[in-house]
């Protein structure tokens, strides 16, 4: 493992820092030999995760459809039964929960996140439910944070699922703002490169241990501070759009190719119509803790 790079107070001529940090840039092209005789084997143990068990594992889905004091989520019902049936055919063994209270949702996820998940590759966690930017409501109305959430989840309290994929997917507003769109003329954006030594960083090394949040995916309907827009009848545009590019790709394309779909079909597809919350506009924001690709049938990837 490499060591910090020694700085000018340590006796290091400027000139002498500035060539050791500079580097030179090259993208290595792959031969014509690799291009025809790949190694599949090793591709697939070192950059894609197992998914070969049958079932591919265990996943949950919490339905809150009725509160104490908020509004009734018209349409969560369709969204779990679509979810459920993808989660089917993505050969997961699939259990539904309705309407819990904040203590039941955390309690039912310390069951799930216990259970015996050894002899399967992944698990999936789908949270259709009121929310804010930092966590969930159960229908009492209290919040389930999302850092509780994970926490069931980690290195510590389900070795069980170390170094597996743990799938995340939530339906819920993360705010109160809406999305009024913007035209769609070129814009210039700020960006900055943070210069940290993780950044210069290049090599690679077989680490002693993992951190205790890995391997995690978390697909948020919207970005923080935003609603989450829901039909009554068809559901959240969100999950019609998971069922939509997963049923056409998902044989083929890994996890983060299918949500830049989801991305896409979300931001391009839906806009609120009627009243004073016309021409709305919304996006996912997925957020990957993956150190491997994911391809749900692995036989079929390209």
């Amino acid at each position: 493992m490499l060591t910090d790079v020694q700085t000018e107070s340590e006796g290091q001529a400027p000139s002498t820092l500035y060539r050791r940090t500079l580097r030179k840039v090259v993208i290595k092209k792959p031969t014509l030999w690799s291009c025809l005789f790949p190694s599949i084997a090793a591709r697939r143990e070192l950059l894609w995760y197992r998914m070969k068990s049958e079932p591919r594992g265990l996943a949950f889905i919490l339905n809150n459809k009725h509160f104490d004091t908020m509004k009734v989520r018209h349409g969560s019902d369709c969204d779990s039964r679509n979810m459920e049936h993808l989660l089917k055919a993505l050969r997961f063994k699939t259990v539904v929960h309705r309407d819990l209270t904040a203590e039941e949702i955390l309690s039912e996820l310390r069951k799930f996140s216990l259970l015996d998940h050894s002899d399967y590759d992944c698990c999936a966690v789908v949270l259709l439910s009121h929310g804010n930017a930092e966590a969930i409501f159960g229908t009492d109305g209290k919040p389930v944070s999302y850092s509780a959430i994970l926490q069931r989840f980690d290195g510590q309290h389900s070795k069980a699922l170390l170094n597996k994929p743990k799938l995340f997917f939530m339906e819920a507003c993360r705010g109160d703002m809406t999305d009024g769109g913007a035209d769609e003329s070129p814009l210039l954006l700020p960006f900055s490169y943070q210069d940290t030594e993780a950044n210069r960083q290049r090599n690679y090394f077989v680490p002693s241990n993992m951190p205790n949040i890995c391997d995690i995916y978390l697909g948020f309907s919207t970005v923080p501070g935003y609603t989450s827009w829901r039909n009554s009848q068809r559901g959240s545009w969100f999950v019609q759009s998971l069922i939509d590019v997963f049923s056409e790709h998902a044989a083929r394309e890994d996890l983060c190719s299918l949500m830049t779909k989801v991305n896409q079909k979300v931001a391009l597809s839906f806009e609120s119509q009627g009243g004073k919350l016309t021409k709305r506009k919304q996006v996912p924001a997925p957020v990957n803790m993956l150190t491997k690709k994911l391809y749900f049938f692995p036989e079929y990837a390209r």
